[in-house]
């Protein structure tokens, strides 16, 4: 089951050991703004699979993405790879984190109004 989610539309291999992945982090370390949207296209399926599990929380499910979206390229820009983590593990935490604050920040929104 977790390599059907961590793959990409186009049948490339999965996004935990993707060369390209790691190849557009580095150029996205090195100050690349469009490699960052090029990530975000291979991961999208993972982004999504990540997004999905926190729906009826809060937020709708383009806000989920977007957030998810953020964590994984905010990851994106403080993996080091010499740590021996796949990229994959290493960004479902950053992804999972701008999802909770995201969510909370919409409750403390709401609760303000009121």
């Amino acid at each position: 089951m977790v390599n059907k989610i961590e793959t990409t539309n186009s049948g490339k291999k999965p996004f935990t050991d993707n060369d390209e992945a790691l190849r557009l982090i580095d150029l996205i370390q090195q100050g690349d703004s469009n490699a960052e949207n090029e990530l975000a296209e291979l991961g999208s399926v993972f982004i999504k699979a990540v997004a999905k599990q926190y729906v009826g929380k809060g937020l709708s499910k383009e806000e989920l993405i977007a957030a998810s979206r953020y964590g994984m390229l905010r990851a994106s820009h403080k993996f080091d790879k010499s740590r021996g983590f796949t990229f994959a593990a290493y960004a479902i935490w950053w992804m999972r984190e701008a999802i909770l604050q995201a969510i909370h920040k919409k409750k403390i929104t709401k609760e303000e109004r009121i």
